[in-house]
């Protein structure tokens, strides 16, 4: 078997591993170079810097890909077409291309959490498990048949940096189970129960800002999800990294600061009867520092009101 592998993040890297140890990796098509940084220089997403660092053939079509990149297929023998977090709809000339199939590696267990963020959006809506599924492709977004799936508990812990790491792992388990009977054609297909399905969107920075309206463990897990929650102290902006979530008999309303402290740490009141406790903090241009040390310097003022940011978009949607 020959695959090629379009894929743009870090979790395909697994799967792409082991088609490579395989010698079944033809070759990665992934997206362009990005800007990245401070300084904006062009750099190559994860898998395109994988390929790059493997020796193995690396495309990077500017939009979805087309016959130049078919003729290429045709050289390399490509039969078969494995996709993981790319980023792109394809085609129907790509899609109907390789005779074993056009597969996807989708980071759920479908058909929960089709769509754009799902590992991300798994921990933010406080799912305790997870998975990778084996799909094969339809024109409708992540609807297609099931093979196989594979699951992952998600752990109170756990971040989206974490998580994707373990199912960067899971989906090579996965595709290595299966392999044998996708080159042999005899993979067994389930169709999806369309009921059941939901969608999360592509997130934005804005997803960072936190609502201390609601409860403190949707908070906290959002700030795991996200890679941390962004709100204001008069002009200044600051991103709370570590937290907490825990039960509170104190009297305010969701945002008001109930401990801002060197000594004691920072504690803000959210919704349900909770607060969060805010364990590592960053202001403006400066590094993600402990809360107490930052307080020293810092001075968020005891009794005053945070004001919370209003979700506009759902994480998920049916």
């Amino acid at each position: 078997m020959k695959a090629a592998f379009f894929a743009s993040d870090y979790i395909a890297v697994g799967a792409m591993d082991f088609l490579l140890k395989k010698s079944s990796l033809a070759c990665v098509v992934s997206n362009p170079d990005r800007p990245k940084g401070r300084g904006k220089k062009l750099s190559p997403n994860a898998a395109a810097e994988w390929a790059l660092s493997n020796g193995v053939e690396l495309m990077r079509p500017e939009k979805s890909p087309g016959s130049d990149v078919l003729k290429r297929f045709s050289e390399l023998g490509v039969d078969c077409v494995v996709v993981m977090a790319y980023g792109k709809f394809l085609k129907d000339e790509i899609l109907n291309f390789p005779k074993l199939g056009c597969l996807n590696l989708h980071a759920s267990l479908l058909p929960h959490l089709r769509g754009a963020s799902p590992v991300e959006t798994a921990i933010a809506i406080g799912d305790n498990e997870t998975g990778v599924s084996l799909m094969r492709i339809t024109s409708e977004m992540d609807a297609g048949p099931v093979a196989d799936s594979l699951s992952e508990k998600i752990f109170p812990d756990d971040t989206s940096k974490t998580l994707r790491e373990k199912l960067r792992l899971l989906s090579a388990k996965l595709l290595e189970k299966n392999f044998a009977a996708i080159q042999n054609k005899t993979l067994h297909f389930t169709e999806q129960d369309s009921s059941k399905a939901d969608y999360c969107r592509k997130l934005s920075k804005e997803d960072m800002a936190i609502d201390f309206r609601l409860p403190a463990k949707e908070i906290a897990d959002c700030v795991r999800a996200f890679g941390g929650g962004i709100f204001k102290v008069g002009e200044a902006t600051l991103k709370a990294g570590e937290v907490a979530a825990e039960k509170s008999t104190d009297f305010g309303e969701p945002g008001m600061v109930a401990e801002a402290d060197p000594k004691r740490g920072l504690k803000i009141l959210c919704g349900g009867g909770s607060a969060l406790e805010i364990k590592t903090l960053q202001r403006p241009c400066m590094k993600m520092m402990p809360a107490r040390e930052v307080l020293k310097s810092f001075s968020i003022a005891e009794g005053s009101i945070i004001k919370s940011f209003e979700r506009i978009r759902p994480l998920i949607k049916k």
